[in-house]
C-alpha cells in the first residue's frame, strides 16, 4: 500500500506552500528518509492522568510508541491499515469483527511479534476495574478469542457497524506486550513500556515531560525526520507561546486567541485535515413529542413553535459569528453529527444550508408575526446557557455572540451562567429548560451522534421527543444492509434539519501553533481525543 501525504501549513488568512512527504507502508526499503536531526519538543497542556498505563487514563494521550489495531489516513481521516491491523472483516450483521494483525508487525526492543495473543492479554487489562477511559464499559460485554497468531476475533452482544472507531483515533485499545508482561509484570509497564509504533519510550518526568526516541527502518517503513520527540505538560498557555517565540518548543497548542498572537508574530498556524469537533446549540425539553413529559411539558417552551426555531437560526450571523469564535478555517455546520467521513452524509443539505438557515433579518420578523411572538406565549424568554467546558473556552461567548443577534431580532433572551457539571445534572435529571452549548469531539461517526443527541435510545435526557426521529433511530439500531442504514440516517438528518430542531454551528479544525524556523509542516486528521496525532509526519525546516 502506497499513498503520498500533503502537508499544507497555514497563517491566518494566508496560505503557504505544501511540501510532499512519501512512505510506504511494509515496504522493505524507505521512500525519501531524511537524516534524523534534533529532539523535537511539543508543549501542551498538563493532562488528567499522566502515566504509562493508557486504561488508567482518560485517553487524551495515547502513547505515540503504542499503536491502536484501526489507523486513520493524516490527509482523510478515514480509516486504513497503517496500524496493527492489515486487515478486518465482519459477519452480516456486525455482531462479529475479525482482524487479520500485519505478520511484520512487532514490539520495539526484544519483545517480539505482535500476535493475537498480545490483542487478548491488552483487552483484559483495558476492561478492568482500574480502567478510566470513556466508552470502555461497551467493551466488558465483548469475548475476545485469539483465532490464531495473526487473526483476533471480537463478539459483540449486538450488532455494532461502527467498532472501527474503537479501534482508530478514539483509541479505546492499545496494544501491550504479553511477552513483557510475563516478564516484567505491571511494573515493566509503568517502566518501560514495549510499543510497536515508530517511536520507542525513553522516559518520563511525572507531571513535567515524557520522550521517545525515533525508530529508523521500522517495521511500517514510516519512520520520523528527526531523532527524538518530548511532550511537555505545561498550564499556562503564555508560558507554552512564549517556548514557541523563543524556539525552546517546535509545536504547542493554544487557545484560539493566543493562536493569533502566534500568527502575528510570524509563526504558523497548522490545521488538522479534517474537523476535530463540532459545534452546536441544543435545545433541552422533548419539545417535539406530542404527548408531553411526566414532569414537565416541553410543548410550552417558545421554541417548540417551528417558527420560533426558524427565526432563531436565521436571527444567526453564522459568518460573523463563527469568525469571531474560531477564525477562517472554520466551516459551517448544516446538522449536527452529519459529517462527510461517515454514513449518512447529505451532500443536499449541506448545499440547502444557506437557504434554509441563512442570516435573513426580514424572514425572521415575518416567522415571529406568524407565530405571534412574544405576546402567544406564557414565558416568550429563550434562555441560553453561559458556560465553559475544557477545551472550549468559547462556549461563553458563542452564547454571547446569540444573544447579541437575539436581541436585534427581537427575540427576548435570559442569560444563566452555570457551569458544565450543573447544566450536565439538568440535562440528565430531565429538569433543563434551557438552550446550551454542545460540542461532539472527537467527531463520532454520524450513526452514533445522532442517537446520542437527537434520540431516546442512547441519551434519553437529549431526546427530542420526535415519534418518527425515534422509529428511524430504532430502524437504525436494526439495520445492517450499508445501504439502507444510509438512507435511514440521511433521513434521520433530513428531517432534523426540515424541522429546525437546533442551532448548528462549526465543524472546527484541531490547530496547533508552530514555530516557522524549526517546522516546515505537519498533516494530521484531528480524529484523536487531543485532535493531535501522526507525529511521524512533523516536518522540520531545512
Amino acid at each position: 500500500m502506497t499513498y503520498t501525504l500533503k502537508t499544507l501549513t497555514r497563517r491566518t488568512g494566508k496560505a503557504v506552500k505544501a511540501a510532499l512527504l512519501a512512505g510506504t507502508i511494509l515496504s522493505s526499503t524507505m521512500t525519501g528518509a531524511a537524516q534524523a536531526q534534533e529532539t523535537v519538543v511539543v508543549a501542551v497542556s498538563p493532562l488528567g492522568a499522566d502515566s504509562n498505563l493508557y486504561w488508567t487514563t482518560t485517553g487524551a494521550f495515547i502513547l505515540p510508541s503504542l499503536q491502536t489495531l484501526v489507523g486513520q489516513d493524516p490527509e482523510t481521516g478515514k480509516y486504513d491499515n497503517s496500524q496493527l491491523a492489515e486487515g478486518w472483516e465482519h459477519n452480516e450483521d456486525f455482531t462479529s469483527w475479525t482482524f487479520r494483525l500485519h505478520p511484520e508487525a512487532k514490539f520495539n526492543g526484544d519483545w517480539g511479534p505482535v500476535t493475537s495473543a498480545d490483542v487478548v492479554h491488552s483487552f483484559n487489562l483495558h476492561i478492568g476495574d482500574d480502567a478510566k477511559l470513556s466508552g470502555i464499559s461497551a467493551f466488558r460485554e465483548i469475548e475476545v478469542t485469539a483465532v490464531d497468531d495473526q487473526t483476533v476475533q471480537f463478539d459483540l452482544p449486538s450488532p455494532e457497524p461502527n467498532f472501527l472507531f474503537s479501534h482508530a483515533g478514539r483509541g479505546s485499545l492499545a496494544i501491550y506486550s504479553k511477552a513483557q508482561f510475563d516478564a516484567e509484570g505491571i511494573e515493566g509497564y509503568e517502566t518501560a513500556p514495549a510499543g510497536s509504533g515508530p517511536f520507542q519510550y525513553e522516559g518520563r518526568e511525572t507531571g513535567q515531560s515524557v520522550t521517545f526516541s525515533t525508530i529508523q527502518g521500522h517495521w511500517s517503513g514510516v519512520s520520523a525526520d528527526y531523532d527524538a520527540i518530548e511532550f511537555r505538560w505545561v498550564s499556562e498557555p503564555s508560558t507554552r507561546l512564549a517556548m514557541l517565540s523563543a524556539g525552546e518548543a517546535h509545536a504547542v497548542t493554544l487557545p484560539r486567541d493566543l493562536q493569533d498572537d502566534a500568527a502575528e508574530a510570524g509563526q504558523t498556524i497548522l490545521a488538522s485535515s479534517e474537523g476535530a469537533m463540532q459545534t452546536s446549540m441544543l435545545f433541552t425539553g422533548q419539545f417535539l413529542n406530542p404527548e408531553g413529559e411526566e414532569n414537565r411539558d416541553a410543548r410550552t417552551y417558545a421554541w417548540a413553535d417551528q417558527r420560533v426555531r426558524e427565526a432563531m437560526n436565521r436571527a444567526l450571523d453564522r459568518d460573523a459569528i463563527l469568525e469571531a469564535l474560531y477564525g477562517p478555517e472554520v466551516r459551517k455546520l448544516s446538522v449536527f453529527t452529519m459529517d462527510p467521513r461517515f454514513t449518512g452524509y447529505s451532500e443536499e443539505l449541506e448545499e440547502r444550508f444557506d437557504e434554509a438557515y441563512g442570516y435573513d433579518p426580514e424572514r425572521v420578523a415575518e416567522l415571529l408575526e406568524d407565530a405571534g411572538y412574544p405576546d402567544a406565549f406564557d414565558n416568550p424568554k429563550i434562555p441560553l446557557v453561559v458556560t465553559s467546558l475544557a477545551g472550549n473556552p468559547e462556549f461563553a461567548q458563542m452564547a454571547e455572540l446569540v444573544q447579541a443577534y437575539f436581541d436585534i431580532a427581537g427575540i427576548q433572551t435570559e442569560m444563566r451562567e452555570q457551569d458544565w457539571a450543573t447544566g450536565n445534572t439538568a440535562i440528565r435529571g430531565f429538569s433543563a429548560d434551557f438552550v446550551t452549548p454542545m460540542r461532539n469531539a472527537p467527531v463520532r461517526p454520524s450513526a452514533l451522534g445522532v442517537q446520542i443527541y437527537f434520540t431516546s435510545l442512547a441519551s434519553p435526557h437529549l431526546d427530542l421527543g420526535d415519534p418518527d426521529i425515534n422509529a428511524l433511530g430504532a430502524a437504525l439500531v436494526e439495520e445492517t444492509d450499508p445501504e439502507q442504514r444510509d438512507a435511514t440516517l440521511n433521513e434521520m438528518f433530513t428531517r432534523i434539519f426540515d424541522s429546525y430542531a437546533h442551532l448548528p454551528m462549526a465543524t472546527v479544525p484541531a490547530a496547533v501553533a508552530v514555530n516557522s524556523d524549526l517546522v516546515e509542516g505537519w498533516t494530521f486528521p484531528g480524529s484523536t481525543s487531543s485532535g493531535l496525532s501522526h507525529f511521524e509526519l512533523i516536518e522540520l525546516s531545512d
